[in-house]
Formats: structure tokens, C-alpha cells, sequence
């Protein structure tokens, strides 16, 4: 994750800080930390695994999008223990960090996040 920050020059620790020094500052702002706040809310939580999709160039690897998806994984698996009842996951497989799939999963969780606010 740092080196995906630092790869257009930016500084990294301009997000949370160090990770590993302030290491309590960055569990304040990571969901993982954060689930047992998330237990009561619907969250929908999507992500492909890396490999190319529809989407993708074949032979083609997205380490960003496998990194997203152990993390979205860890997650969800964190959320069930805690007891979460309104957690939507689609966890698709072949797919990388791109707008077609972004679109796709928007259309898809966009009546649970008009429910969840009350727009009709």
C-alpha cells in the first residue's frame, strides 16, 4: 500500500502517518479495527482477486487488487464473527482495479446503499 501511494512521488506517511510508529492512528482509520462499528449498518464489500477478468489484458497480473481483496476477505471474515447481519459480499474472482468493475459493483449495491439512506 505505501508503494502504491509513492508511485506518483507522493509521500506516503501524508495519510496516516508511519504505519509501523503510529501504528494507532491507523487502526483508528482501517476497518478491520473499526468492525465491530460496522456490525449494525449494511456494507457491501467486492473486490476481483488479482487475475485478468472481463475487464483485463490477458496475462496480466493486479497485485493492488489481490492485496484489496485479502484485506476486503479479512474483513468480511471479521464482520461474521462480530455478528454483522447486514454484510453483502461479492468476492467475484477474476478481475483487477478498474473503472468496468467499479461501475458494475456500483449498479449492483446501489439499491442497498439508496435503502440505507433513505432515498426512494
Amino acid at each position: 500500500l505505501m508503494n502504491f501511494f509513492a508511485r506518483d512521488g507522493n509521500d506516503p506517511t501524508n495519510v496516516w502517518g508511519d504505519p509501523v510508529a503510529q501504528r494507532d492512528i491507523w487502526e483508528q482509520h482501517d476497518p478491520y479495527y473499526l468492525a465491530k462499528r460496522l456490525t449494525r449498518i449494511p456494507v457491501y464489500l467486492a473486490t476481483g482477486d488479482g487475475t485478468p477478468g472481463p475487464f483485463d489484458i490477458a496475462g496480466t497480473h493486479d497485485a493492488l487488487e489481490a492485496d484489496f481483496a485479502r484485506q476486503n476477505e479479512a474483513l468480511a471474515a471479521r464482520m461474521r464473527e462480530l455478528g454483522a447481519r447486514r454484510l453483502t459480499t461479492n468476492f467475484y474472482g477474476p478481475g483487477q482495479h478498474k473503472w468496468g468493475y467499479w461501475e458494475r459493483e456500483l449498479r449492483a449495491s446501489l439499491p442497498l446503499l439508496l435503502d440505507a439512506m433513505k432515498v426512494r
